[in-house]
């Protein structure tokens, strides 16, 4: 059965997923009193907000399969400290305001001693401010828009890097292949596209990379043409999108057909965009890569093909998810499995094994984590390996 075909049972999977959890509350005992787990081998609970429903459904099947491919593994290893680990998921839709729901459904649970999500920081940021006031420890790993951490409170952590970090190193990059001038489109949204794009301009100027053209496109338009027939015309040497897999792939492909064969830079490492032929030989900087040598990758690599055998492809939103439910078990490991606890232990832990970074360690006064490191990589027949070009 395909990731996509997968997609109709989603929601159905995870609604029975839940309910199994919730039956787990009355065994629990003494947890739902206390926030965390009342006896030595009570479950401990992550919550999930993610779309299971709606246009970044993909994206919570992602997340869903990796998370429990972790889960698997972390509770055959002993669980946090003899505690088994559950999750209870909610479908937030990557939605602000079904997000805020959520988040009041989640608060109000205290067997859930931390939340992963959202996918977007669109949907994230909203919401945050019912995590601070429920003491609530919301973990955006997949939030780039630096306002998720920078405007949050001590509850808002997050080991995505963030879109600064991400435009700032693609127009470094740009200007070091020997390339003066790009065109860019760059999504109209002012919690990802706008920001990013600043972000990029201000670097752009700063390293002498002329921006030819520059136009804010609707994610869910299907013709981009006028706006790139526009972009285009002043003949810049390379093109950058500043967006998202789907849109980017309709993008590329639009820009191909209106004759521009530059180089393009943009899209991500997901399926609509991996599977778009004229998506080949584009460029993007990475932290993870299916192909890496890294033996932590390619364990993860073969457990995650072991379990899903359909699956073609491991990208970084699995990673990612992988990634944040091992650090956020380290985490509890370290200060407790508590709401308080794990805080503390998000505050503590060091080097933790992550296969996106090699290792995983937070700056507590930023909640990001330290150093994130980019690797170019070009798209060649439908995966991204690494570039020396």
């Amino acid at each position: 059965m395909s990731r996509i075909i997968r997609r109709a049972l989603f929601a159905s999977t995870v609604a029975t997923a839940a309910a199994l959890a919730l039956a787990g509350c009355s065994l629990a005992g003494a947890t739902a009193s206390t926030g965390g787990s009342g006896s030595a081998t009570s479950t401990v609970y992550f919550g999930v907000s993610a779309a299971q429903t709606g246009q970044y459904a993909q994206y919570g099947e992602q997340f869903k399969q990796a998370f429990d491919l972790a889960v698997e593994q972390v509770n055959a290893n002993g669980g946090i400290n003899g505690h088994p680990v559950a999750l209870k998921y909610e479908d937030s839709q990557s939605d602000p305001k079904q997000s805020v729901t959520v988040a009041q459904k989640f608060v109000g649970d205290s067997d859930v001693i931390l939340v992963f999500g959202d996918y977007s920081s669109a949907a994230s940021i909203p919401a945050s401010p019912i995590y601070t006031s429920g003491k609530l420890l919301q973990y955006g790993f997949n939030n780039s828009n630096p306002d998720f951490t920078d405007k949050g409170s001590q509850y808002q952590w997050s080991s995505s890097t963030t879109t600064s970090d991400s435009y700032e190193w693609t127009a470094d990059y740009i200007k070091k292949q020997g390339i003066d001038s790009v065109g860019v489109t760059y999504l109209n949204t002012s919690d990802w596209g706008i920001p990013a794009y600043q972000a990029f301009t201000a670097e752009a100027e700063k390293v002498g990379l002329k921006i030819t053209a520059a136009e804010a496109v609707d994610p869910t338009s299907d013709d981009y043409r006028p706006l790139l027939t526009k972009a285009v015309a002043a003949h810049p040497q390379a093109f950058v999108h500043i967006g998202y897999g789907p849109d980017a792939a309709k993008l590329v492909t639009q820009l191909r057909a209106i004759g521009y064969q530059g180089t393009f830079y943009g899209g991500q490492d997901e399926q609509s965009f991996d599977g778009t032929p004229d998506a080949a030989g584009s460029i993007i900087g990475a932290q993870f890569i299916e192909t890496n040598p890294d033996k932590n990758v390619q364990a993860f690599v073969t457990a995650f093909k072991k379990k899903y055998p359909d699956d073609a492809d491991v990208t970084s939103f699995e990673a990612g998810a992988y990634d944040a439910l091992n650090i956020a078990v380290a985490a509890a490991k370290a200060g407790g499995t508590t709401r308080a606890g794990i805080l503390k232990g998000f505050g503590e832990i060091t080097h933790v094994p992550s296969v996106v970074y090699g290792t995983v360690t937070f700056d507590p006064a930023t909640r990001r984590i330290l150093h994130p490191q980019f690797t170019p990589t070009i798209l060649k027949d439908g995966k991204w390996v690494a570039y020396n070009g």
